[in-house]
């Protein structure tokens, strides 16, 4: 159950089904999970959108009645600045106690675009670049609040992480001297495709190539994504002949040389982008 639906029951039951005032449900909430007012605002809104609450009011809501189809949403929506907007419990916690502690970083990868995933893991690690320097104090802030954080795990480490927190999102924070993309604290969708490919074709996070294809192609269908700014951050990242032939493949009309890939990374990605546009 995803963290907003559980909020959705918890007032269900607080307020039988009846309408309720958001300042009564955000004592509520606070008492029952602990979850900040920010997260609080952000699940009504999501809860909101999905039309699973009616806005009657200033602060006051009602709830939705369903023929109790499935309504399969994602944990994020899109800003119209063009980055990422977080309703994840625990992406939203970290990003709340980055701020506070005023520590430069950007949140990325595959939970950054949730919204395009076809197979959607039960368990996502999330990503997180940081200013050179502070990547320690990053992950000590985390793991203070029960959040588990490791800085720049190798891949054996990783592996051991995977089998230790089986059933338990952690983060994985990395250190950058720019955070290119970022607009406060959050990757563009761009730059977060970039870093997932990276990441993800490299063996630095276990995350699926034929997955990442198909995100590629879910964003390419539903965003007007800037190619530019793809293929500058693929540049930054030293695979822009990579993303020149992803490109290709997306849009074959685009008069861009494709290059070669660097020994075939690109074929798997290119494979789940063909998946992606046949199945979405």
């Amino acid at each position: 159950m995803k963290w907003t639906q559980s909020i959705l029951e918890m007032l269900r039951t607080a307020f039988n089904n009846k309408p309720f005032a958001v300042a009564e449900a955000r004592k509520i909430l606070q008492k029952n999970t602990g979850y900040s007012q920010t997260a609080i605002k952000q699940a009504i809104y999501q809860l909101t959108k999905e039309r699973r609450l009616i806005r009657m009011g200033r602060g006051l809501y009602k709830f939705q009645e369903f023929n109790g189809s499935a309504n399969v949403s994602s944990s994020l929506s899109l800003s119209e600045s063009g980055t990422v907007v977080f309703t994840s419990g625990v992406l939203i916690q970290a990003e709340n106690l980055l701020k506070e502690k005023g520590i430069d970083y950007m949140i990325t990868g595959p939970s950054a675009l949730t919204r395009f995933h076809q197979h959607l893991s039960r368990k996502l690690i999330h990503l997180i670049y940081v200013i050179s320097g502070a990547g320690e104090y990053a992950c000590s802030t985390l793991s203070e609040h029960k959040l588990r954080a490791f800085l720049d795990p190798t891949g054996e480490q990783l592996n051991l992480l995977l089998d230790t927190f089986e059933a338990r999102d952690f983060f994985i924070v990395r250190e950058y001297a720019k955070l290119e993309g970022n607009i406060d604290g959050r990757a563009t969708i761009e730059r977060a495709i970039v870093d997932t490919y990276f990441e993800a074709t490299r063996n630095r996070i276990p995350f699926s190539e034929l997955e990442v294809g198909r995100v590629i192609a879910n964003a390419f269908k539903t965003e007007k994504l800037s190619l530019s700014q793809l293929l500058y951050f693929a540049d930054r990242h030293g695979i822009k002949s990579e993303f020149q032939s992803i490109v290709k493949e997306l849009e074959p009309d685009i008069p861009i040389s494709s290059g070669p890939t660097t020994s075939k990374t690109a074929e798997k990605v290119i494979e789940g982008i063909r998946s992606g546009i046949r199945g979405y």
